[in-house]
């Protein structure tokens, strides 16, 4: 069985192919992942308590927790 000879400038050129087919496949399937990921995302509720979800609004002895005072 006779080996194939590939000259040197042949090997380098299937590995750029090579090299340039998977990352745009990796590209396309990481992209398509993001896609899937944001869709299953919960949509963010509308209200007052959506503004801050992970915070607390602090409100300093003595106040009432009203908005009406004068800005911080």
């Amino acid at each position: 069985m006779p080996l194939i000879e590939l000259s040197l400038k042949t090997l380098l050129a299937i590995i750029v192919a090579v090299s340039v087919t998977v990352t745009v496949a990796l590209a396309a399937a990481s992209y398509a992942a993001y896609k899937v990921r944001a869709r299953r995302r919960p949509k963010p509720t509308v209200g007052p308590e959506s503004e801050n979800l992970y915070f607390e609004r602090y409100v300093p002895p003595g106040q009432t927790g009203g908005t009406g005072g004068p800005p911080l």
